[in-house]
């Protein structure tokens, strides 16, 4: 069933209620805390709300494997400093290239990653081989907390096979479609970007009937996990 984030009216301040109620609560890993965006700079205000104060004098793993998949470098003032100016100190990690071992031992050494947007069939092919897929879900159980950013939260569902209305698959070398399955939905970002609005409201019509839950996000919404309970802000 697609449930759309940004049905506001009928919940007042979405920022504050928890849109969905226990009814459809899902059951996720008991110690997980996700925040998945639809656009970073959108969104950064609900995650800074949600982070200040806690994270000071930490460290922020930044990758930006996703946007190098489809050409483009996330720049500083957009995806770097905010995440700067609530206390972390941040390192930037691109999987191409990385070994399992040496993903182990980055991911143990801060308190969150930031998954940044891009080509979600491209990020997810080098997070297999990297085997970030494995130690990032280990990290999450044992408190890592994870951001995503369209791509970054794509891929944190079930399967990103949806995707490829978006995204080039070609860009994967490997074809597995199989996410990192920490929330039982799916996500579309970009409901009403203005360059991606008609594409993924299509995209967000075709699973009705097929049973799925989706959530849509507009550009400025966050979908908060907290173990096995979640809400869009």
């Amino acid at each position: 069933m697609p449930l759309q984030g940004n049905h506001r009216s009928a919940h007042g301040n979405s920022a504050d209620v928890d849109i969905f109620g226990p009814a459809i609560h899902q059951r996720f890993m008991k110690s997980q805390e996700l925040l998945l965006a639809s656009e970073l700079t959108s969104g950064f205000p609900k995650i800074r709300s949600i982070l200040a104060n806690r994270f000071a004098g930490t460290k922020l793993m930044i990758v930006p494997t996703a946007a190098y998949g489809e050409g483009w470098k996330p720049d500083y003032e957009g995806h770097y400093r905010p995440f700067e100016e609530i206390g972390f100190e941040v390192i930037d990690y691109d999987l191409v290239g990385k070994t399992a071992d040496e993903v182990k031992a980055a991911l143990g050494k801060v308190s969150a990653v930031y998954m940044s947007g891009g080509n979600t069939f491209y990020l997810l092919d080098q997070m297999r081989k990297s085997g970030f897929f494995d130690h990032v879900r280990e990290r999450i159980r044992e408190g890592l907390v994870y951001i995503g950013s369209s791509a970054g939260s794509i891929v944190v569902t079930p399967d990103i096979g949806y995707a490829d209305a978006l995204d080039d698959r070609s860009k994967a070398e490997q074809s597995n479609d199989i996410g990192l399955n920490l929330v039982s939905f799916s996500i579309l970002p970009h409901m009403d970007h203005a360059s991606f609005s008609a594409l993924v409201q299509k995209t967000y019509n075709a699973f009705e009937g097929n049973g799925t839950m989706c959530l849509g996000l507009n550009d400025d919404q966050v979908i908060h996990v907290v173990g096995d309970s979640f809400k869009v802000i």
